[in-house]
């Protein structure tokens, strides 16, 4: 299998990020590259690698040619949407501070701005069936399922499902995890049914 994994809630604990930023009196507005060195000058002891989730790092070391990262730029807050190759920028370094250059290649590292599918689309044809796709947001869970691409979504919150604008639970239809454990599990019950 080849697996493309989202980097923010999924592998990465962006929320966790926005908390020591704001402990530290760095708004998150900024999101230039020198929120990074303003970090570092704040909390010198600081290691983003920290903010890796449980269990993505294993994941990563045991299966790193086999996996891509498809992380968007864009922003939930609409103010730090202004700058595309700021954001692109921040995004990357956000991912190499991470560490994960380590190990995965650099051609299997997609940053985009808000869209995913173009990138999605081209790993398809690079890998056909093969390809699992984990993601936390709704949006690009569907838009790879629409694609023909196995989803699975990541529920970092364990809310077990979503609810649309009429209040009626959404995302039921996909596969859903809350750590890089259940998603192993999920991933040998799938081997299993294989055989």
């Amino acid at each position: 299998m080849q697996y493309v994994l989202d980097f923010d809630e999924v592998i990465f604990n962006t929320s966790a990020l926005k908390e020591k930023m704001d402990e530290l009196g760095i708004p998150e507005s900024e999101r230039g590259l020198s929120v990074f060195s303003r970090i570092a000058e704040a909390d010198p002891e600081f290691n983003f690698a920290s903010l890796v989730f449980p269990g993505a790092q294993e994941f990563i070391e045991a299966h790193g040619p086999h996996i891509s990262i498809v992380s968007s730029a864009f922003s939930i807050d609409p103010e730090n949407n202004t700058n595309l190759e700021e954001q692109l920028a921040f995004q990357r370094e956000k991912i190499r501070l991470a560490g994960m250059g380590e190990h995965i290649a650099p051609q299997n590292i997609h940053v985009v701005g808000a869209e995913k599918s173009e990138a999605l689309h081209a790993l398809q044809q690079q890998f056909g069936e093969k390809l699992v796709f984990v993601d936390d947001r709704e949006k690009y869970v569907r838009e790879a399922s629409e694609l023909g691409v196995r989803s699975v979504w990541m529920d970092r919150g364990q809310r077990g499902y979503l609810e649309n604008q009429e209040g009626i639970p959404s995302m039921l239809a996909f596969p859903r995890v809350g750590s890089f454990k259940e998603f192993q599990e999920l991933v040998s019950s799938w081997k299993e049914e294989q055989r």
